[in-house]
């Protein structure tokens, strides 16, 4: 089975309300009655992970090698959570236009 935790789109640390959250999501996004496979997959994936129990049961006892699609998913996922870290810490060490901070404070735009 691929990696419930990328199925639903969470965190291995995340709490309940973020599965049940996640969970809703999914199923909003593939109803039962339009896309019955991946409907299977999400409602396999919150099964197994649907508690914080059943989460650390998942982590310590599943015993199935990785499949590929999940190491690259999980790259992926990696890749944009450090594009987007690098670009909000850009957005915030950038200095504002003193020319249009004075033309503000004037009234003028």
């Amino acid at each position: 089975m691929p990696d419930p935790f990328l199925i639903l789109g969470i965190e291995p640390d995340a709490d309940d309300a973020a599965v049940e959250a996640a969970y809703r999501s999914a199923i909003k996004r593939c109803p039962p009655d339009r896309e019955p496979v991946a409907f299977q997959a999400v409602r396999e994936a919150y099964e197994r992970l649907r508690t914080r129990r059943d989460r650390i049961g998942y982590r310590l006892f599943d015993t199935e090698p990785p499949q590929p699609i999940d190491l690259l998913r999980r790259a992926e996922a990696n890749r944009h959570a450090v594009a987007s870290a690098g670009e909000a810490t850009e957005r915030a060490n950038r200095r504002p236009d003193p020319e249009l901070f004075k033309a503000l404070l004037r009234g003028e735009r």
